[in-house]
């Protein structure tokens, strides 16, 4: 159940959800009805000799005749082919609709005669008729109506009259295939199309041919397709079946939540309040949500206010509070433990044509030495404006400290495009309360520059809006630790007024995050790495911050 609640989230959650369901569902309908409304489909439904071979034939008759051995030569090689066209679509088709014309060609076997069946009414058959052109090959390009075909097999037939067939002498005309031109079709008419085949001359015994090739297409939003029963895959049977996984995965998450009934969730009664870091805090609800469906009895809120404000609150004495600290701070009188690693980034809007960016350089544009990005090799002439979070922010607190050593410039700008506020202020600066709008206005703002977590910049970077900066070619390596030399990086802090009580709904619900697979899974899921492993050892990484 967590994998499949996992599963829905990632797809964005019941709503999306239902509404990927609604368009696989409508799909094959939009599909038939607009994208390609225009279907015209066939299936070979015979092919196959006459079936009249001397054991048929001569019934009792001196079976050494040589008429009757000719007659039965002739016929024992000859086959019968057998189409059904139909209009399967939700429109008329006209003749003018077809880019190339519906045609069958039957490798070497020539083609003796034609007939229409089951065309609905006397004057649609008599239409098909006169659309029927034959031709021959590339060798024999000969063209005929179907009255010219006719008259030349009943000149064959009449040279049986003395029971000797003769062979087609030398530039005779031949046709090995039949093309519909102009064929017009009211919705929901069919035909069959009989076609009689003689094997040609000259060819060595044995099985008579089966090619059957079908060519043509209708333009614009048109298809021309095989109806043959064993195409397993369709796409109504596609749709349907992933609309089908989809309602089963959200009906059971619904019915059956993880976490519900969950015999190793440690509940306790009570309430309270999760305070602090922003960055931390969607992943942390979610967390809470989860441990409430298990333990009705425990009523959890969460509110991002700040990692520093968190702090604040939990220090000043109020019971029932936890506060989530992007890195550890320096509070007397608290009790701290370690969550999660957070990875953060340095980001560029895309117009600004960088993709890495040394720690000096970084320095010297939040202190105003660079303001323009063509001052940069690599950069493009656009105006540097720096997107920053505001002074109670734990993820600009580690950014100060571990990146640029030094505490930001002022605020000169409200809307990050010009310095509304500060005019003499040496660079263009304005701040946003949280990481996702940080990311967000970076990506609007073109010549923007910011920091953000991983997984804020992750989500925003799916529309190339933005770029996320190696520092000075170096990337975070959980493997490699500060070995790695990537300094944008910290520990997600639990703080608690002092150590929890372990029965209390503060001690379980702590256990439960830092703990719990539940809680792991979902911290891995948001992009972050749990300080306890699944086998609840302590990350060695963790303790480096």
């Amino acid at each position: 159940m967590q994998v499949l609640q996992s599963a829905l989230d990632f797809l964005g959650g019941p709503g999306p959800v239902l509404l990927a369901i609604g368009l696989l569902f409508a799909t094959p309908v939009i599909d038939r009805l607009f994208v390609r409304r225009k279907r015209l489909g066939f299936r070979v439904l015979y092919n196959s000799k006459i079936g009249l071979g001397p054991e048929q034939l001569h019934d009792g008759t001196d079976p050494n005749s040589p008429q009757l051995r000719e007659l039965v030569r002739v016929l024992d090689r000859m086959s019968i082919v057998v189409v059904r066209v139909r209009n399967t679509g939700s429109y008329d088709i006209d003749g003018e609709d077809f880019d190339k014309p519906l045609t069958f060609t039957f490798g070497d076997r020539v083609v003796w005669n034609a007939r229409v069946s089951e065309a609905g009414s006397e004057e649609m058959k008599a239409e098909i008729r006169r659309s029927l052109q034959f031709f021959g090959s590339e060798a024999s390009p000969a063209k005929a109506s179907l009255p010219t075909v006719r008259e030349r097999m009943a000149q064959r037939v009449a040279k049986w009259g003395g029971l000797a067939v003769p062979a087609d002498p030398p530039g005779e005309p031949v046709w090995h295939g039949v093309r519909l031109e102009k064929l017009a079709l009211r919705r929901k008419q069919k035909f069959k199309l009989l076609v009689v085949l003689r094997e040609p001359d000259g060819k060595s015994k044995g099985e008579l041919g089966k090619d059957v090739k079908v060519v043509g297409s209708l333009g614009g939003a048109g298809i021309v397709h095989d109806e043959r029963p064993e195409r397993l895959l369709t796409l109504p049977r596609l749709t349907g079946g992933l609309a089908a996984l989809l309602a089963a995965v959200l009906v059971l998450v619904l019915a059956w939540p993880p976490g519900s009934n969950d015999a190793t969730v440690a509940c306790a009664s009570g309430k309270l309040r999760v305070e602090g870091s922003s960055v931390f805090m969607p992943t942390m609800a979610t967390i809470a949500d989860q441990y409430e469906r298990a333990c009705p009895g425990a009523d959890i809120t969460t509110s991002a206010t700040g990692s520093i404000q968190g702090v604040r609150e939990v220090a000043g004495g109020e019971e029932g509070v936890v506060a989530l600290s992007d890195g550890k701070q320096e509070v007397q009188g608290v009790f701290a433990q370690q969550l999660a690693i957070v990875v953060y980034h340095v980001v560029v809007h895309g117009s600004v044509g960088l993709d890495s960016i040394t720690v000096e350089q970084l320095r010297g544009i939040y202190a105003g030495v660079y303001t323009d990005w063509s001052q940069l090799r690599g950069g493009s002439p656009l105006p540097i404006r720096i997107v920053g979070r505001g002074g109670e922010s734990g993820t600009r607190e580690l950014f100060e400290r571990r990146v640029l050593g030094a505490s930001e410039s002022a605020l000169s700008s409200n809307d990050c495009r010009v310095r509304d506020r500060a005019p003499e202020a040496p660079v263009i600066r304005c701040e946003r309360d949280k990481n996702a709008d940080v990311v967000r206005e970076i990506g609007a703002v073109e010549g923007a520059i910011g920091y953000a977590d991983a997984p804020s910049v992750a989500e925003a970077r799916k529309t190339n809006a933005l770029t996320a900066l190696s520092l000075g070619g170096k990337v975070f390596d959980a493997a490699a630790g500060v070995e790695a030399g990537y300094p944008f990086w910290t520990v997600e802090y639990l703080y608690t007024r002092s150590e929890p009580v372990a029965g209390s709904l503060v001690g379980r619900f702590v256990a439960y995050v830092r703990e719990h697979d539940g809680a792991r899974v979902r911290m891995k899921d948001a992009g972050y790495l749990p300080c306890v492993t699944a086998d609840g050892v302590p990350l060695d990484l963790c303790n480096l911050r």
